[in-house]
């Protein structure tokens, strides 16, 4: 497996509106620091606090949020918890 740092990262959804959200795939979009360039994930599979584990084998270490997503949680109620910054449904 292959470990990334994920820096300015933010959670995107499928936004197929035919599929249920429970069946929603939930990925990651940031910048890894290998290369600096940006990424968008496979559908994250695993969480644990900030280390995410992905459909493709992958783990993200999840650094700093992107401000535009963090204003956007709070525009939406949403409290970030930056020790356990992601929540998916089992």
């Amino acid at each position: 497996m292959t470990t990334y740092h994920l820096h300015r990262w933010s959670v995107i959804g499928d936004d197929d509106p035919y599929r249920a959200p429970e069946q929603s795939a939930i990925r990651l979009s940031g910048f890894r620091n290998q290369d600096n360039r940006r990424v968008t994930t496979s559908v994250i599979v695993a969480v644990n606090g900030r280390e995410i584990e992905t459909y493709s084998g992958s783990i993200y270490i999840l650094e700093d949020i992107d401000p535009d997503y963090l204003n956007h949680l709070d525009s939406i109620g949403d409290i970030y918890d930056p020790d356990n910054p992601i929540r998916i449904k089992d």
